[in-house]
């Protein structure tokens, strides 16, 4: 296979990727294996939607040219995989990540820069990112505080009244 058409290929899965994605981060993937990153795939798609691309920074920014995901371009520096993360629970995609580089022990292979609804983050933005609630979870908090004044008015309207009370006492 041709060169330009390797790049072609690759821009085009990003692209790919990009369809349906609400954050974006790299990793630096110096030294890890080529078993290692299948492996990482593999728990990245199962556990959350999520996929890796190890690709030439040069093709996955000329993909992102143009995107909300432009800002990524500081971050593009030094071999990278990137991770494109297409489900809205991206603190489980994190945390799938770092407990793959926990139990590998690749303490080198950080998170590099990330971008999350066209802000760029840098990796000590990462644990704010991480402990962040999943949008069903802030739906759950917002239906409970909306809930409650309104089951306390019912509760009001349907309890007897004062001389209710006092007849019922006699």
């Amino acid at each position: 296979m041709s060169s330009l058409r390797r790049a072609l290929l690759v821009a085009g899965k990003t692209k790919i990727n990009l369809q349906n994605c609400h954050f974006i981060t790299g990793i630096n993937y110096n030294g890890l294996t080529v078993k290692q990153l299948q492996e990482l795939r593999g728990i990245l798609r199962e556990n959350s939607n999520t996929k890796l691309l190890v690709a030439k920074n040069t093709l996955v920014f000329k993909a992102l040219e143009g995107t909300k995901w432009e800002s990524l371009k500081p971050c593009m520096k030094g071999m990278n995989a990137w991770i494109f993360v297409q489900t809205e629970d991206i603190p489980a995609a994190l945390k799938t990540f770092v407990s793959f580089q926990k139990e590998k022990k690749l303490f080198d292979n950080n998170l590099g820069g990330a971008v999350f609804e066209e802000k760029l983050y840098g990796p000590k933005d990462y644990k704010v990112i991480e402990t962040m609630p999943s949008r069903a979870d802030v739906y759950g908090v917002m239906f409970g505080a909306l809930h409650w004044p309104g089951l306390d008015l019912v509760n009001t309207l349907q309890a007897p009244s004062a001389s209710e009370n006092e007849s019922a006492a006699a």
